[in-house]
């Protein structure tokens, strides 16, 4: 099942081309060639042998002009599953046969043990043909403690944030990513708030609203203080429908959760007490 801990990295990637780069050069010491543009690639991965469609979580292509010169392929791993052991290799031969230039595969993984299951090398049964995934597990993931560290790259502070917000830094980590978020454009602000209370541990939480209630900048508090107080109506609307044994299901809880409309969120609640089915309550 596809959880929020697991795509938010994932819409980080796709949202800022530099955080692959970042993930790969700065945090795993690595290299890449010239290159003049960085686009999304294609996830999906196609076999003739299997005709089902299989994607990897995301692929970065580096160009040189029009010529690709580089791939990062990208997997956000929260458990160990073996069968990644069979399936890893097949992507990076597969996009490394379609786009015809060299490819790499960078794992992130949110718990140590996932980190070092992930980073043992796949034996593919012929001589020398080992692969070692890139690993970035939460030793890798900066303490961001000042936004200025990630300027440019601000999606970084949510992932130190994820991983470092309720550690012995967290209220410097919490105040970072709260800077952060601020010098971003309104849209990808709204955006990573919503992400932030979705993914966040609770202590992480408790810190960055209580950053926002002290905060004495009127205009930035303000532009929080709503999506706080949505996040506490909308758990409180989706309680209401669990307890009534209404079902919904992962779109409808999308759409309760990123709602940052009071009234409309007071109005389903009302409603919720009103009627028997999901599609009622919306209509």
């Amino acid at each position: 099942m596809v959880t929020y801990e697991h795509e938010t990295p994932l819409r980080l990637l796709q949202d800022n081309p530099k955080l692959a780069t970042e993930l790969y050069c700065d945090l795993l010491g690595q290299r890449l060639p010239d290159y003049t543009e960085v686009r999304p690639g294609s996830e999906a991965v196609t076999r003739l042998d299997r005709p089902e469609k299989e994607d990897c979580d995301g692929v970065e292509v580096y160009y040189l002009g029009e010529e690709p010169v580089f791939a990062l392929v990208y997997e956000m791993q929260r458990q160990p599953d073996d069968d990644k052991y069979f399936v890893w290799p097949d992507y990076l031969i597969s996009i490394r046969s379609r786009l015809r230039c060299p490819v790499a595969l960078v794992v992130i993984c949110p718990n140590d043990r996932t980190a070092r299951w992930a980073a043992q090398p796949i034996e593919t049964g012929h001589l020398a043909f080992t692969l070692v995934p890139f690993v970035i597990g939460p030793d890798l993931i900066p303490i961001v403690t000042s936004a200025e560290q990630v300027r440019g790259v601000e999606q970084m502070a949510l992932l130190s944030g994820m991983t470092h917000g309720d550690g012995e830094h967290g209220e410097a980590v919490m105040a970072a990513l709260y800077d952060a978020l601020w010098i971003l454009p309104e849209h990808l602000r709204q955006k990573y708030t919503r992400m932030a209370n979705r993914v966040l541990s609770e202590k992480a939480l408790e810190r960055l609203e209580a950053l926002v209630k002290s905060d004495t900048n009127e205009e930035r508090k303000a532009s929080f203080i709503d999506r706080i107080e949505a996040k506490g109506h909308a758990g409180m609307l989706l309680l209401i429908l669990d307890q009534r044994g209404i079902e919904i299901d992962e779109s409808d809880r999308e759409r309760i959760e990123s709602c940052t409309d009071l009234e409309q969120l007071q109005y389903w609640a009302t409603r919720a007490f009103q009627v028997d089915t999901a599609e009622r309550l919306f209509s």
